[in-house]
């Protein structure tokens, strides 16, 4: 089979996220580590532009955003499951709340101190992924992001009150996607203090925190880009029939996301289901490469 290549940084919440995963599911994996900042001469060819991490290499096959990155590892990997007791839709749904209020709710919390010491270059890079705000600036929301946060992990403890995780007695995405902001605040004493407040919280925490990242193996950047160069896509033509939009394979698009880093990767559809586009780029270094994106956050338009 060939090789699991995660394309991430050390300190990456969302990479955390995925790292969680393959612990619980014991997987061997390969880890390139990647610039923090732009430029990435050595993801950018396998992206097409998108610039976020983490990423998912399997050969010629590039999954870019976690939301669809968590369905190819479980695919590949159905055991153990990620979905006990049959709640997909609450672990799918703690997710998506997870990614987009409660990790959000964390950023002005741990940079209201940490601003000032951060490389201008960090400043403007993530000022460029958020268009309209300085990124310079985000400490000043910190007041109304603490008291979020607060209620939010408020919210987390009572849940785990009574059971070791978030849906019951085992682990599940509910447990890595709102485990990986909490991760975050340790990078602030001061933040992370807010989560040391709740008892049941932290325990859970350090539970999931003690799983470790499974069986990991550091890869050099050029090597991935070999391993995509040798390789050929495995996925084949699949479209839904009943696509609401009536997206068809070879049409030319454009894939966005919807929050930030609004960087758009080109090509022609290859896959597109109800949670999948999938686009075919012609890269010169590299060959052909297929690129995978969740629905659910992205824009798809004509290209």
């Amino acid at each position: 089979m060939p090789e699991i290549i995660l394309h991430q940084y050390v300190n990456s919440p969302f990479s955390e996220k995925i790292r969680k995963i393959f612990a619980h599911k014991k997987l061997s994996w390969r880890s390139v580590d990647q610039p923090v900042i732009m430029p990435k001469p050595k993801l950018v060819p396998l992206t097409g532009g998108y610039r976020r991490i983490p990423v998912l290499q399997i050969g010629a096959d590039v999954w870019c955003d976690t939301g669809i990155i968590v369905r190819k590892i479980d695919e590949m990997h159905p055991a153990p499951t990620i979905y006990p007791g049959g709640l997909s839709a609450a672990a799918d749904t703690m997710n998506q709340w997870a990614d987009r209020r409660l990790f959000w709710s964390t950023l002005p919390v741990v940079f209201e101190k940490l601003a000032a010491m951060l490389p201008k270059e960090f400043i403007e890079d993530r000022s460029k992924m958020m268009p309209g705000t300085s990124f310079g600036e985000i400490a000043r929301t910190a007041p109304d992001s603490r008291n979020q946060l607060r209620a939010f992990l408020e919210i987390l403890d009572r849940q785990l009150a009574s059971r070791p995780f978030l849906l019951g007695d085992s682990f599940s995405l509910a447990d890595a996607a709102c485990f990986h902001p909490v991760w975050f605040l340790r990078m602030e004493p001061t933040a992370f203090g807010l989560a040391q407040k709740f008892v049941h919280l932290i325990r859970w925490f350090e539970r999931i925190d003690a799983m470790g990242y499974g069986e990991v193996r550091a890869m050099d950047p050029d090597e991935a880009l070999r391993v995509a160069r040798d390789s050929t896509p495995a996925a084949g033509e699949n479209i839904d029939p009943s696509d609401p939009n009536g997206l068809k394979a070879g049409t030319r698009v454009s894939v966005t996301p919807d929050d930030y880093g609004f960087d758009a990767v080109t090509g022609s559809v290859v896959v597109s289901t109800i949670h999948e586009v999938a686009i075919e780029r012609d890269v010169p270094e590299l060959g052909k490469i297929v690129n995978h994106f969740p629905k659910i956050g992205f824009r798809i338009a004509a290209a």
